[in-house]
């Protein structure tokens, strides 16, 4: 909340060295012109897989779906997020590039994926990203692959609540036997079980992350019942249950994706700016369709009860700030290019903009117990900032500079800038057929490439037929990069290594980066 006017902020080795209108510049220091500019503490993701590149798991039989093995019930707590963190993943770039500097990072998985990091959202190697391992175990209502048990939400609680319990038996009995082992059995062991008693002794909690109020009402039940110290995100739901959240002592962390506004068709327009202003003006809770022909009357009827409920998630920041619950907020599950939007549909919808810039910066130092080293520009703290030309909320302000323990990322580049091209383009123009690996398969469709040293303009069509631009295109002789913005979502970048007729790279996405494959069918001269 304090505001200082013509500060001057010196920086260095990775530490705020001096804050304040005063400051003294050491005279060999690089210095970055910002009168115009201003500098917030880095923001700080309250729970990610930011930066997370998990290995292809493999498809085995189980012989026993009833009882499978941990690893494929998802059950692997003694697991650490710091062997699959990679400082080249794009969504820790695209993050960084809104503010981001440090996060609570998870590793992927199902219903007990492994430890977590405090992890730096920038550095040149997986070391130099952990701030801090071990601050939690992260925990989701998310079933097995496959037809494994649990196969269910409600399995999923029994499992954790078996798994909680025998934990409990077990530390006893280790308990029990370092007290006097003679003539005592030497106690089961097991790495899943003695991953969870740093829960069962409160200094580990469970961060688990969940949308929907069924199951952050099931979530918060559990809580109840076992007593385990609690971290939860995600939140979206979470104005149905406020009277809940206020009698639990927990970070809380908000997610920050927002649902998107019903693609509509032309007769819908009248009634979708109704039920924009009013939403409940007219809704029905108990209406049905008697007849085909009120199937128009349940159309609206359904229009107006999606409108109600969207403009409570909407309005869910700033109902649990009027609850005086206390939360920052979360990425996981968000478009790092929907984030600031995002947050300024928040603030419209009733969200204090001093609390919004709290639960970005100060607020989840606190929450997460990082406070004495992040979350505030002062000194002797961690140089994580971020630097605008404006107020971060505004519309037209961008990110120009964004610090992570002292690493400068310069983003005052004009964006729109063309890609630069100094190698040989003829290793590049013409068609090229690509496959995209994804969650779902394979995707196909065509790149085409054209221009001279000058410069580089193409497309990309995808097998439906989707023609897209391609942008800012660089080729350096090796390596092609280009960005194309798809119908929905934040833009993708690309980036492959050329050999020959092949090339082979990424795409970066909001979540894990996809493999991308390519082989040259035309050229001009052919």
């Amino acid at each position: 909340g304090q505001v200082l006017e013509s500060a001057t902020v010196v920086v260095r080795d990775g530490v705020i060295d001096a804050v304040g209108p005063d400051a003294e510049v050491p005279y060999d220091a690089r210095t970055i012109e910002a009168d115009s500019l201003v500098v917030y503490a880095g923001f700080i993701d309250g729970l990610s897989h930011a930066g997370v590149e998990m290995p292809e798991g493999e498809e085995t039989d189980v012989d026993d779906p009833g009882n499978p093995p941990p690893d494929a019930a998802g059950i692997q707590p003694d697991r650490s997020v710091r062997p699959f963190l990679s400082p080249d993943a794009s969504a820790l770039q695209s993050l960084r590039k809104a503010g981001f500097t440090l996060g609570h990072v998870a590793p992927e998985g199902q219903m007990l994926p492994g430890a977590s990091a405090h992890v730096f959202y920038g550095g040149e190697t997986a070391n130099d990203m952990v701030l801090e391992t071990g601050p939690t175990l992260f925990a989701q209502l998310q079933t097995a692959d496959g037809y494994v048990y649990p196969a269910t939400d409600m399995a999923v609680i029994a499992q954790m609540r078996q798994l909680y319990r025998e934990a409990e038996r077990r530390q006893q009995l280790d308990a029990a036997y370092e007290r006097d082992p003679t003539g005592r059995p030497q106690p089961p062991q097991d790495p899943q079980h003695s991953a969870l008693f740093p829960v069962l002794d409160g200094k580990q909690p469970l961060a688990f992350y969940a949308d929907e109020a069924l199951s952050l009402h099931r979530i918060l039940a559990l809580h109840q019942e076992l007593d385990f110290p609690l971290v939860l995100a995600g939140l979206g739901e979470g104005h149905e249950l406020v009277g809940s959240l206020q009698e639990v002592d927990a970070p809380f962390f908000l997610t920050l994706d927002l649902p998107e506004e019903p693609t509509r068709s032309a007769e819908q327009d009248t009634i979708a700016a109704d039920t924009t202003e009013n939403p409940s003006r007219d809704y029905n809770p108990e209406f049905s369709v008697p007849s085909y022909r009120e199937v128009e009357d349940e159309e609206e009827n359904l229009e107006l009860r999606h409108a109600m409920e969207r403009q409570d998630y909407l309005e869910t920041a700033a109902t649990l700030h009027d609850a005086g619950i206390q939360f920052g907020f979360t990425t996981r599950e968000a478009k790092p290019g929907d984030v600031r939007e995002n947050l300024r549909t928040m603030i419209e919808q009733g969200l204090p903009e001093e609390t919004a810039l709290a639960a970005l910066t100060t607020r989840p130092a606190a929450l997460l117990g990082l406070d004495n080293r992040l979350g505030s520009v002062e000194e002797g703290k961690i140089a994580n900032l971020v630097v605008t030309d404006g107020p971060y909320f505004a519309e037209d302000t961008k990110v120009q500079h964004v610090f992570v323990d002292g690493r400068l990322y310069d983003y005052s580049a004009d964006e729109s800038e063309q890609g630069e091209v100094s190698g040989d383009v003829s290793k590049v123009v013409g068609t090229w057929e690509y496959t995209l690996e994804t969650p779902r398969g394979e995707r196909t469709g065509t790149i085409t490439i054209e221009g001279d040293q000058s410069g580089l303009e193409g497309t990309l069509t995808n097998s439906q037929g989707d023609e897209r631009e391609l942008q800012s295109i660089s080729f350096d002789g090796t390596t092609l990069s280009f960005t194309v913005q798809p119908s929905q979502g934040p833009s993708l970048s690309v980036t492959v290594t050329v050999e020959g007729d092949t090339f082979d790279g990424t795409v970066s996405t909001p979540g894990p980066s996809l493999d991308i494959s390519g082989e040259r069918t035309e050229t001009p001269e052919r």
